[in-house]
């Protein structure tokens, strides 16, 4: 059954990748509306999917039904440059208005961090390189954020667990929550995440401190900053947001995965270990907000 559901997901990913290729899509406004902050949608890519994966997310990203007024790809700047980008993918951002931008190699933290440095007063949505996005999605999380603009919101989680004023360890955590509740949320980040501006803590683009204590776990660093930064939570109700399109290759290539590093060998627990001890006060704050 597990691999059944593999199968399945995998299959509706590429249906969705067809669906998508049919329908017209209109390039990018280059004229900003500056009463208001820009919606920009940033993420970021390596290694094979910046070839095969990343154009099929930006084609969702352009059908959404609530546009976005910018989207910037993140590409690190030791094994990219504009010289050899897949001319593919060059073309189709240069027709659609799509930015690429290239940053200092932080792993997964370029979704994110840059984007806070270029766009600082503006409303950031992350999204991943291996995922196609429903058209309603992004739509569903502007109109959340209208009604609760200081807070961070996310349409897949995971919900904390803890034991005697202690986090009980990840693999422990209510998993991949998509209906609203009263528990606390750990948003994921690639599902689509919504920042306001100025939502998180001071030190969220300290390269030093966040690759010595959190280098393979950025979710886990933009959760705590938010914490720090007295910033709430909220899961809003519309159910998984997004289609899977490389599955099938990370399931053949597992060991590779950061998600396999992550979750298998326990390296969240460590790393959430890590940041706690820095911030000693951060169990506190999140009991406070949560």
């Amino acid at each position: 059954m597990k691999y059944l559901r593999i199968l399945l997901s995998y299959i509706c990913g590429l249906t969705y990748m067809a669906w998508m290729c049919l329908l017209p899509k209109k390039p990018l406004s280059r004229v900003c509306d500056k009463s208001r902050p820009s919606l920009v949608v940033t993420f970021t890519s390596y290694g094979r999917r910046v070839g095969t994966t990343v154009i099929h997310v930006l084609k969702s990203l352009l059908l959404q039904s609530h546009r976005p007024d910018r989207i910037v790809l993140w590409l690190d700047n030791v094994n990219f440059s504009s010289e050899n980008i897949p001319l593919k993918l060059a073309r189709f951002c240069s027709k659609y208005g799509v930015e690429i931008r290239f940053c200092e190699d932080i792993r997964s933290y370029k979704k994110l961090v840059p984007a806070l440095e270029l766009c600082p007063d503006d409303i950031l949505v992350t999204v991943d390189d291996d995922l196609v996005y429903k058209r309603g999605f992004l739509k569903s999380l502007y109109e959340a954020h209208l009604q609760t603009p200081t807070q961070i919101l996310c349409t897949l989680a995971h919900c904390p667990r803890v034991k005697d004023g202690y986090f009980l360890p990840y693999r422990e955590w209510k998993q991949n929550v998509t209906k609203m509740g009263n528990e606390a949320v750990f948003p994921l980040g690639g599902a689509g995440t919504l920042y306001p501006p100025h939502s998180l803590f001071k030190d969220v683009s300290n390269k030093e401190l966040f690759m010595k204590l959190a280098p393979q776990a950025d979710d886990i660093w933009f959760w705590a900053m938010a914490v720090m930064a007295g910033t709430k939570h909220r899961l809003i109700d519309f159910g998984y947001a997004f289609y899977q399109i490389d599955l099938l290759y990370q399931k053949l290539h597992s060991n590779s995965s950061l998600m396999s590093s992550n979750l298998h060998k326990d390296c969240n627990d460590v790393q959430i270990r890590s940041i706690m001890e820095y911030y000693n006060d951060l169990y506190n704050k999140w009991s406070s907000v949560s």
